[in-house]
């Protein structure tokens, strides 16, 4: 199965809110979002699973919240098998980006802007003389994953703060956050990287203006 960039994208979706579950003979790659935010975004997932993997898909209402499901062995199996991709349990905290994937940034930043259209925020806080000091951030529960990235953009001259941790009272998880400060950043994110999500793409550009 060639790796492109649709696969690409598609892997960072899959890291950022997705899941391969493999158990008894039953394969299955699976999608999550907010109906509130990601309806439209969901739309453009089932038409580039239908691009890339030839699989027609549903967009399920399902414990408040968006899911698309689609079984297949011989998908899960490359991504498990070829790409490396953990599945099943424990899959938030060893996830990172596959090695056929990093080393390339035509497809990376694809791997990247999954990520980030699923695991990121963009929000604006005041700083001093400042109103609206807008804040790019990919929140993930992996370690290596929160590194790779803040690596990958430091070479590409994005400018990043130290990697966070926090912890929240509803998990027992640590999250680590990967920030991006200010507008420069923002504008570069929209020239190189780009968004599929278009809530979070309006949010960038009504933020830089």
């Amino acid at each position: 199965m060639e790796i492109n960039k649709g696969v690409a994208e598609l892997v960072g979706i899959l890291i950022g809110d997705g899941y391969i579950y493999r158990k008894n003979h039953k394969y299955q790659i699976g999608f999550v979002g907010s109906p509130k935010t990601d309806r439209e975004y969901f739309e453009k997932i089932k038409k580039l699973i239908f691009d890339e993997w030839n699989k027609e898909s549903k967009i399920i209402l399902r414990q408040n919240g968006l899911r698309i499901v689609i079984n297949s062995k011989e998908i899960s199996n490359f991504l498990i098998n070829n790409l490396g991709l953990p599945y099943g349990k424990g899959k938030c905290e060893k996830v990172t980006i596959p090695p056929r994937i990093i080393n390339n940034w035509d497809l990376v930043k694809y791997s990247i802007r999954g990520i980030m259209d699923t695991d990121g925020t963009i929000f604006v806080s005041k700083k001093l003389g400042i109103d609206r000091y807008p804040t790019m951030e990919i929140t993930t529960t992996s370690p290596n994953l929160a590194n790779q990235i803040r690596e990958i953009l430091l070479k590409r001259g994005f400018k990043l703060g130290n990697i966070r941790k926090s912890k929240s009272k509803l998990s027992k998880r640590v999250a680590y956050r990967v920030p991006l400060y200010g507008k420069e950043n923002v504008k570069k994110w929209l020239n190189e990287i780009g968004f599929s999500n278009n809530y979070k793409l309006n949010r960038a550009i009504n933020y830089i203006q």
